[in-house]
Parts: structure tokens; C-alpha cells; sequence
């Protein structure tokens, strides 16, 4: 039995990956933006990534005073908004939780990690961390910033027992459209029609993945004892991520616009 722990485990992929951890019987930390009653098999913690004096309070809670043996950085949430007019204050925040936030956490795993000379730190992009999408600007330049950050982590953990892990889903149901989308900048005249569209085609669409199929990759990435760095999870992931890398940019960039500007207002 392993002692895992997961951030954002209220919904979406985070709350998959706890149900089937607790089924196959480990122990599980879960934490949330609000308070969480310790009822039932998980420890709850309340962590706002947007927040640093709730990181700081999280970093310094009992959560750490037993050994963790994996770490599933998955909290945070998307910026939906057209690069020219999203507000400052959206973008800020949209760092702070998915970034600065995380990598905070990161650190703080990893001093836990050095403790006890081993463990999983595993971080939740996107395949939107390897490329970008139309209104997806700033929630891409972030997932980007993790696997950067992540990568380099991998390197430098090479010659410990500390494995690094980056998920990267496509499109997963509920991801955006009915639990952590926000919207910055929509009232651009030169983008509100586009940006209603992709709202409307999001909540409507039925081709994203289930969550519970995405933390089964998850999961058995987390056991999974080799130095294998990025796991694709979910429809189209892999094929999206091989296209990105053989097609000439303009085949590929073409590819994007016809799949999200469909509803953008022809110039």
C-alpha cells in the first residue's frame, strides 16, 4: 500500500485518480479550494494554488509528517481568452495557480522527496504543454512552463531514486467545460462570436475522454518503476502529438484553425 497524495481531488481527472486509487487499496491525501470533511477514506487538506498564503499553509500541514510515496500535481484550472484583450488580473492568476503554485508544491515535494531518498513527483499538463490552440494562449504558456520545469527536474533527478512524470491529456470531459473554465476578454469585438462558439461546442461536445480513462494511464504511470518522462492519456493525445511532430508547421497550423476558429467571423 502506497501513501499518495493529490491535488485538486474534487472533480475531474484528480477525483478519478483518487476513486481508483482508494479501490486498489492505497492511502490517499486529496486536497481542495474548500474545506473537505475528513469522513471517509481520504485525508483532506485545503490548498488554493492561487493563493500563497494557502500554499504556505499546506507546504507547513501534518500532510507531510508521514512518508508520501507519489505526488500527482493535477490543481489548477483554464484561462479561456483571446491574447490581446484578456484582463491583467486573468492572466495573473492564471499563473500564479497553475505555475508559481505548483512548482511551490514541487519544491516542497522534492525537499520530502531528498528526505527519504525516493518517491514519485508527477505533474498534470496538457497536450497544449507541447503546443498551442486559439484562445488557449496563456493556459498553454503555462502547461508549457511546466514541462520545462519538469523536464529539467527529470535530469536532475537521474542519479536518485526520485522518478519524474508529466501527463499530458487531451481534451478530457469535464476538464473545462463544467468544472474550471474561465473566461477572460470575451467581449473583444473581434473575437466574441469565435469564443461563444468554442464555449457552446465545448459543453455540447460529446469526443473528449471520460476522466476515469485518463487516471487509469495516470495510475499506472505512477507505478510504473522506469525513467519514462511524458505518458499521453485520452482521444487523440497521441495522434495530435505525433501529428504536431511531423507535419511542416503551416499543414499543422491549418489543422488548429479548422478545428477551433469554425465559428469565428470570416474578416
Amino acid at each position: 500500500m502506497a501513501r499518495i497524495l493529490v491535488t485538486g481531488g474534487t472533480a475531474g481527472i484528480g477525483h478519478a485518480v483518487i476513486r481508483q486509487l482508494i479501490d486498489l487499496g492505497h492511502e490517499v491525501i486529496g486536497t481542495s479550494r474548500h474545506h473537505q470533511p475528513n469522513e471517509g477514506p481520504v485525508e483532506w487538506f485545503t490548498l488554493d494554488l492561487s493563493q500563497a498564503e494557502s500554499v504556505q499553509s499546506f507546504c507547513d500541514s501534518a500532510a507531510w509528517n508521514k512518508p508520501i510515496d507519489a505526488i500527482f500535481n493535477n490543481a489548477g484550472f483554464g484561462l479561456i481568452a483571446p491574447i490581446e484583450s484578456a484582463s491583467t488580473e486573468a492572466i495573473r492568476q492564471q499563473f500564479e495557480a497553475n505555475y508559481f503554485g505548483t512548482m511551490a508544491i514541487t519544491q516542497k515535494a522534492m525537499e520530502h522527496f531528498r528526505q527519504h531518498d525516493q518517491g514519485v513527483l508527477m505533474v498534470n499538463t496538457s497536450i497544449g504543454g507541447r503546443m498551442a490552440f486559439p484562445y488557449f494562449g496563456y493556459y498553454n504558456a503555462t502547461k508549457h512552463a511546466l514541462e520545462a520545469s519538469y523536464e529539467a527536474l527529470w535530469y536532475e533527478c537521474l542519479n536518485s531514486a526520485i522518478r519524474i512524470k508529466i501527463i499530458e491529456p487531451g481534451f478530457t470531459q469535464t476538464q473545462f467545460a463544467t468544472h474550471g473554465m474561465q473566461m477572460s476578454g470575451e467581449n473583444s469585438p473581434h473575437h466574441e462570436q469565435g469564443l461563444a462558439w468554442l464555449a457552446k461546442s465545448m459543453k455540447e461536445g460529446t469526443t473528449a475522454t471520460p476522466p476515469e480513462d485518463v487516471a487509469k494511464v495516470i495510475i499506472s504511470a505512477l507505478f510504473d518503476r522506469t525513467n519514462q518522462l511524458r505518458y499521453n492519456a485520452g482521444k487523440h493525445s497521441g495522434s495530435l502529438l505525433f501529428l504536431r511532430k511531423i507535419l511542416p508547421d503551416s499543414w499543422f497550423s491549418k489543422l488548429v484553425a479548422m478545428a477551433v476558429l469554425r465559428g469565428q467571423k470570416s474578416a
